[in-house]
Order: structure tokens, then C-alpha cells, then sequence
């Protein structure tokens, strides 16, 4: 290209040079040129013909200019051309350029090896159908109609190949370049690979969710085979020292439920911190009274705060009723953890829960503090102190056992509510647990819902019947439920409740508790059948050993008023009649 334009202007040059000549010698040649007349005019036939080849330069230089204007575009759309090209032959998808007649205009190698055949036949002028192999079959129809339509399209197949069944992704596009016909473009990809992969993802995805499955089922079976028997160990615990007298048996007593709260914990910590991990961790917030937390804390931890020569204090500003909205079993979980180890690590002197709060708009912040006399804890043991895994290096012993989850739980679950929780602590002088927590101002309630305390749950002669599989459950219950006031009756599954509730009056019975995982019939379709069919109104309570047994009274709450996770201490059992209907715990 740059030797030709060089070649036009040298041409061009000359040719001005010998315009220039001509004229000059027309001028010499002129008739009148050695005339008087002629030399008299001589200076404007040579003015005439340095006009001429000024002319001649300028229309030279502005047609080399226009000339190398042309070749330098020629030569960029040359290397665009060069580029696009190289484009088209090494993309990773076989390419197709149509006119509108659907006559091919260019096709690219790796089209030619995805339609296979002989290459000769792929030669430009040919007609889109000769190419319809078994790779084309399925798109065809729609390649013509776009090619009508003008139109765009991309569909993704399969075919059967003699090497197996083939995954391709066809796509059909419209080109429009100015006023110029338009192209149509064909770009067809062998997706075979990437559906394998895909595939084979799904595949993953699926067993996945399948051992996610069966994990869940573990640990709720795990939860239940682990929890049930707990319960009737601290259950039959606490029967056993009311009736025995002798100091031995007592301290044997004693330890005994030590070692089952022990294990309990370490269950719970399991649990709550595998579901954590997994992001399967949710609160559930509902209406509560905060007051009733008050007197569930002094019920559980009062004794054993005694029992260590502890003075134990919890001071709540808040008046009863306090109704907010959150979740009241998980913020009864914090304080539990917090005044657990707050008793635990002291020997001498109190253990104190303050809780203040403040209203700000639909927010209601609670601060809250755990304050001990006991050992304390060092800068190195604060500084790690809500990572999971971790313990107290400084006081640690044997009397202090734990799985190091209890705090990084804690923590997890005071963001959960949008707070915070620190400590400051002096080793050996005390340690004082901080953390603020959001709630909110209670939800409308429904008309007839109210917070008001379990009805009849005060009258000496209240009626409850227990629904467990485990005979030593129902004796626990039954005993439990004496000392508040009730005479029980027994059913061993969901099937034996009916045919008892069948036999009395809709309002015979004042409460009902239910266990969840029964053999014949469960608790949620006895509970069901109760509600819809037999028309009990009395409360009835969902006792379960799982450790998801809040979720499945989420998907109930027209049935049941609450639930009880087992197992559960004396302290805290009672505590559920003193507090408002739809207690959790």
C-alpha cells in the first residue's frame, strides 16, 4: 500500500513539472516574442506561467495530501480487518457471518470442526443450509426465522452424537453497520465440557443437602437420645434430696447433678455452635414480659449461690408487666451463661444482675451486668476471651470444666441483637460482664391475645394430663405439676391423649404438656387434632429433647402456647406458671 501511494505522487510530481514546461515554452514560442510588443510583454507571459506552476504545485500537494489521507485509511481498516480476522479464526466458539439472503460471507476454523465433514465444502457463496449437520438440526427453524425477522436469539442443546450426547449454546445476532445491509452473525459453542461440570455440580449440590439433611436429623436425634435421659437423671435428682435426710447421701446427691448440669451444658454448647457455624442460627422474637426474667433467674440461681455462702441480688428497673418484643429465650440464655460462670468462679462474697433500660424511638436498649467477687481474670485471659474454643488459662481447674463455647455463643447472640458485650475484670478481685442488647416495643397483640398468667395455673385443683413415651418423664412431670397444684393424668403417645380427651369434657383438662418425638402418633398432629377437632382451649405446652424444637412451634403456634426444652430444672419449670401464656424456655 505505501509503495503505491509513493508511486502516484511521484507521478503527480512530474506531471506538474512538465505543465510548467509547456506553458513556458508556448510563452518562448509565441509569435510576437521577439516583437516589441512581445517583449513589451514579455514579464506577463512569464507572471502567467509562474501563476501556472504555482497552481500546479498547490493542486499537487493537496491531491498527495488527499492520496496519503486514502492510503493511511485504507491501511488502518487493513489491520482491523487483519485483527478482526485473527478474531474470528482463534475465538473459542465456531462463527458464522450470513447476508440477508442467507449466503455465508466467512466461517471460521473452529466452526468448520464443530460441523466436521470436508473443509472444501465450507467455501464462501454457499447457502447456510448446505451446513445443516445434526450440530444445526435442532436451531434451524429459528436461524430462518431471525434471518426474516431480523431478529436475535441464543438456545442451548443437546444432541446425539455417534461420541455421545453433545451440549451446544447457539446464538443468532443482527449486525447493523450505518445505512449498510446488515450482517448476520451465527455463533455456535460446544458447551459439552461446561455441562458436564454443571452437571456434576448439581450432583455435589445435591448430596450436599442431602448430608446436610441427615447431619440435622443426627443431631436432633442425638439431641433427643442425649437430653431425655438427662432429664430424669436431674429430675429424679431433685426428688431424691427432698427425701433423704443424710448428709452423705445428700452430698452424692449433690454431685450428681453437678455432673448433669456439667454434661447438659456441654450438649447445649455443642449444639447452639454447630448451628452457628452453619449459619442455621436464628432469633425468633415474639411479645414477652422482661419482668418474668427476673424471677426465672432468682429461681435457678438463688439456690446454688446459697448453697456457695453467696449473697445473690437481681435488680431490674422495669415494673411488671414490661412487655417487649424479642427473643426471650435466647436473652434468657446469655444471662444464664453469664450468672452460671459468674457462681462458678466465686468462692466468697456476691454475685449481682442489674438490667436498666432505655426507650429511643420503637427501640427499647437494655444494659445489662453480671458482677462477681470471684477469681477475676488476667490481660491475657480477657484478651481472648470470646474466641471460640478458648478457656481460662488462669483459672481453669477441675472443679471448672467446660467446653470453651459458652462465651463465643454469647457474644454471637448479643449481635444477633445488634449489641455489644465486654468485661472488666481484676484477677483475684472480681470480674464484671457487660453487654447491651436492642429490643423493641411490643407487637399489636390479636384480639382475645392478652399476657396475662396460665389460667387456673394457681388452683389446687387443676387438671393436667402428660403425653410422653418415657415413663420417667411423665413420673418427673406429674411430680413437678403436684407441687404446683395439679392432679395429672398419664397417656404414653399422641394416639392414648386422644382417646383420654375423648372420654371428657372440652374444658376438663387446665393444661396439657406434650411430648414432641412419640411413637404412633407425634405431638404436633395430637396437638392438631386437639385444637380443630375435640376444641380444647386449654394451654398446651410442647416438651421436646431436640434441639430444634422452637422451630417446629413456629410452624404450630395456633396449637401450642409454648415450649419446654428438655431437660428442664425444677426452678425453671415452676417458673413457666408464673409467667405470661406463650412462654418460651
Amino acid at each position: 500500500m505505501k509503495k503505491t501511494v509513493s508511486a502516484i505522487v511521484m507521478i503527480l510530481v512530474l506531471l506538474a513539472l512538465l505543465i510548467s514546461a509547456v506553458v513556458f515554452q508556448l510563452a518562448r514560442q509565441d509569435q510576437y516574442l521577439c516583437s516589441e510588443t512581445a517583449l513589451n510583454n514579455c514579464p506577463v507571459f512569464l507572471g502567467q506561467a509562474l501563476v501556472y506552476f504555482v497552481l500546479s504545485v498547490s493542486l499537487l500537494l493537496s491531491v498527495s495530501y488527499l492520496v496519503r489521507r486514502i492510503g493511511a485509511v485504507s491501511c488502518e481498516h487493513e489491520r482491523k480487518f487483519r485483527l478482526y480476522e485473527l478474531v474470528f479464526k482463534t475465538i473459542d466458539a465456531g462463527i458464522i457471518v450470513l447476508d440477508r439472503s442467507g449466503i455465508v460471507q466467512f466461517i471460521n476454523p473452529l466452526c468448520m470442526k464443530i460441523l466436521g465433514g470436508d473443509p472444501t465444502r465450507f467455501a464462501q457463496g454457499i447457502h447456510f443450509s448446505g451446513l445443516i449437520e445434526p450440530v444445526l438440526v435442532p436451531v434451524y427453524d429459528k436461524i430462518t426465522a431471525a434471518l426474516e425477522n431480523r431478529d436475535s436469539f441464543t438456545r442451548e442443546y443437546r444432541v446425539f452424537m455417534s461420541d455421545g450426547i453433545r451440549c451446544y449454546l447457539c446464538s443468532f445476532y443482527t449486525s447493523f453497520v450505518g445505512e449498510q445491509e446488515p450482517a448476520y452473525i451465527i455463533s455456535l459453542s460446544d458447551r459439552t465440557r461446561e455441562d458436564e461440570i454443571r452437571q456434576k455440580l448439581s450432583e455435589q449440590l445435591e448430596e450436599t443437602h442431602r448430608y446436610a439433611v441427615s447431619k440435622d436429623n443426627f443431631f436432633a436425634n442425638m439431641s433427643h437420645e442425649i437430653r431425655t435421659p438427662i432429664n430424669a437423671i436431674l429430675g429424679m435428682t431433685y426428688f431424691a434430696k427432698m427425701g433423704s435426710g443424710d448428709q452423705k447421701t445428700q452430698e452424692y446427691i449433690q454431685k450428681i447433678e453437678n455432673a448433669s448440669e456439667l454434661l447438659l451444658g456441654v450438649v447445649n454448647d455443642i449444639l447452639d455452635f454447630s448451628k452457628m457455624q452453619e449459619h442455621k442460627f436464628s432469633l425468633k422474637p415474639e411479645n414477652f414480659n422482661l419482668f418474668d426474667l427476673k424471677k426465672i433467674l432468682y429461681d435457678l440461681f438463688s439456690l446454688k449461690a446459697r448453697q456457695k455462702g453467696l449473697d445473690f441480688n437481681v435488680e431490674f428497673d422495669c415494673q411488671d408487666p414490661f412487655i417487649v418484643y424479642g427473643d426471650q429465650f435466647r436473652l434468657t440464655q446469655i444471662f444464664m451463661n453469664l450468672v452460671n460462670n459468674a457462681v462458678k468462679f466465686t468462692d466468697e462474697g456476691f454475685v449481682s444482675v442489674s438490667l436498666n433500660h432505655e426507650t429511643v424511638g420503637k427501640d427499647i436498649i437494655l444494659r445489662c451486668t453480671v458482677r462477681d467477687t470471684g477469681c477475676g481474670l488476667s490481660e491475657d485471659d480477657m484478651a481472648k476471651l470470646f474466641i471460640d474454643y478458648e478457656q481460662f488459662g488462669q483459672v481453669l481447674e477441675k472443679s471448672h470444666e467446660g467446653t470453651g463455647l459458652g462465651l463465643a455463643i454469647c457474644k454471637r447472640l448479643v449481635e444477633l441483637m445488634h449489641g455489644v458485650i465486654w468485661v472488666d475484670s481484676t484477677l483475684n478481685t472480681g470480674s464484671s460482664f457487660h453487654f447491651v442488647v436492642v429490643l423493641h416495643r411490643p407487637e399489636l397483640l390479636h384480639p382475645g391475645e392478652d399476657h396475662q398468667t396460665l389460667p387456673l395455673i394457681h388452683r389446687k385443683t387443676g387438671r393436667a394430663l402428660v403425653v410422653d413415651d418415657n415413663e420417667i418423664n411423665r413420673e418427673i412431670s406429674a411430680s413437678l405439676l403436684a407441687e404446683c397444684g395439679f392432679v395429672t393424668e398419664h397417656a404414653v403417645d399422641g394416639l392414648d391423649a386422644l382417646e383420654l380427651c375423648r372420654l371428657r369434657d372440652p374444658g376438663y383438662y387446665d393444661l396439657i404438656l406434650m411430648d414432641i418425638h412419640m411413637p404412633r402418633m407425634n405431638g404436633y398432629d395430637s396437638a392438631k387434632i386437639m385444637r380443630s377437632e375435640l376444641t380444647i382451649s386449654c394451654p398446651i405446652l410442647a416438651v421436646t429433647a431436640t434441639s430444634d424444637g422452637s422451630q417446629g412451634l413456629e410452624t404450630n403456634r395456633e396449637v401450642f402456647s409454648g415450649f419446654l426444652l428438655k431437660p428442664f430444672s425444677p426452678g425453671l419449670f415452676k417458673s413457666l406458671f408464673a409467667s405470661q401464656k406463650g412462654l418460651h424456655t
